[in-house]
């Protein structure tokens, strides 16, 4: 959560045994025809992610603040994850409604609403939304073909996309290939073998911005109406 209200540093996290009776301004499951802080007129059985470019986003390796979802295989228990053998998907069904503003001409502002996340290191994939300085938006892939941050790469298709626009996804690994699809269309495939192979990995889902108050204002909002994970 991009908030810090337990008492120790860094952003809050909430357990997965409480989500059922957790609502905040940050997640939450809107009721139909609930409008959200962008404006945004609920159809039911949504999740909205909000997250301002000031919250508290300080963990031990980013001080960007995000509200994300983690995957655990086991509730209760991140300690139990999945290694690139067999196969691995996320898809799901997203509204982005609104990216941060930047505090300047000719920068551009983005958030992270799909991972792949390792254990121990960089996430090797992230699908990301941006808003160029022109004012264009599209969504497209980054890879992180190395172990660490600074090695990313971004997909060999970027696709147009407005605010406001709903659209579904979808991240498979295969035996270590990664395949990823905006509306059906595949936007990349790359092999994460070998940098990767003896990792353990978890899917996150939500708005992980790309700024913070440094950088831009307002905040970021990501509306989920679909999500899955399978794995085999």
């Amino acid at each position: 959560m991009p908030v810090d209200e337990d008492g120790s540093s860094g952003a809050d996290e909430i357990p997965a045994s409480e989500l059922a009776n957790y609502s905040s301004i940050y997640w939450f499951n809107p009721s139909s025809n609930q409008l959200a802080q962008s404006g945004y007129r609920a159809q039911g059985g949504e999740t909205v992610f909000w997250t301002p470019v000031n919250g508290n986003g300080r963990t031990s390796d980013s001080d960007f603040p995000r509200t994300e979802m983690r995957e655990q295989l086991e509730i209760g228990n991140s300690d139990v994850n999945w290694r690139l053998t067999g196969t691995h998907i996320q898809r799901g069904t997203v509204t982005i409604t609104r990216v941060p503003t930047p505090l300047t001409s000719g920068r551009t502002t983005f958030l992270c609403f799909a991972q792949v996340h390792s254990l121990d290191n960089a996430p090797p994939v992230k699908l990301i939304f941006q808003r160029a300085p022109d004012g264009t938006t599209s969504v497209y892939g980054n890879y992180n073909l190395r172990q660490r941050a600074g090695s990313s790469v971004n997909s060999d298709i970027e696709l147009p996309m407005a605010i406001g626009q709903k659209f579904s996804y979808e991240i498979k690994v295969v035996d270590g290939t990664v395949t990823t699809t905006i509306n059906g269309k595949m936007i990349d495939r790359r092999d994460l073998r070998p940098a990767w192979l003896f990792q353990e990995f978890f899917f996150k889902a939500g708005n992980y911005l790309g700024n913070n108050a440094s950088t831009a204002t307002g905040y970021g909002e990501v509306v989920y109406s679909t999500i899955e994970r399978v794995h085999r």
